[in-house]
């Protein structure tokens, strides 16, 4: 199961990056920008939704358990860059921020309708804020996934016949 959850983050993660994102550029109004972005990130919660949905299996019973692959990998990534560059995150610059990159490229998914228009971005002046938002984007595709497993499970559960002894 987890190969799976892998495999779908990384399906999410194309479709984000290089469907999603390269319809940006034929948007010239700053409104339907800001529109579009909520748009992507909203059809990135859904895909990591239905990707949890399809991946469970009708007859397994729900533990979130199942579904912490994603979270792990993204924590552990965080973990190195934070250890390696823990106050600076431009890895344009080369100053050792550079690490970031690598990480940022594992949750662009989720963070790439926040980089194009400033109305809709997290990015504050205040590193730690800045910091625990990206930590926070390593836990959001496996909580994604594992709803969707958890409404599969609960769906099944509620369509399967009753056995009312009488």
């Amino acid at each position: 199961m987890h190969q799976r959850l892998i495999l779908a983050h990384l399906f999410i993660f194309v479709i984000s990056v290089f469907g999603l994102t390269s319809l940006y550029q034929f948007i010239v109004n700053a409104t339907l920008e800001l529109i579009f972005a909520v748009v992507h990130f909203l059809i990135v919660v859904l895909l990591y939704i239905l990707s949890g949905f399809l991946i469970t299996a009708k007859n397994k019973d729900y533990s979130v358990r199942n579904y912490y692959i994603i979270a792990l990998i993204g924590l552990i990534l965080w973990c190195v860059a934070f250890l390696i560059s823990p106050d600076d995150l431009h890895w344009k610059r080369g100053d050792g921020g550079g690490v970031w990159l690598f990480y940022r490229i594992y949750i662009s998914g989720l963070e790439i309708p926040f980089s194009f228009n400033g109305n809709f971005s997290f990015w504050s002046k205040h590193m730690n804020t800045n910091i625990a938002f990206l930590l926070t984007l390593s836990i959001i595709p496996s909580a994604l996934q594992a709803y969707g497993g958890y409404l599969k499970v609960g769906w099944n559960k509620n369509a399967l016949p009753k056995n009312d002894p009488k």
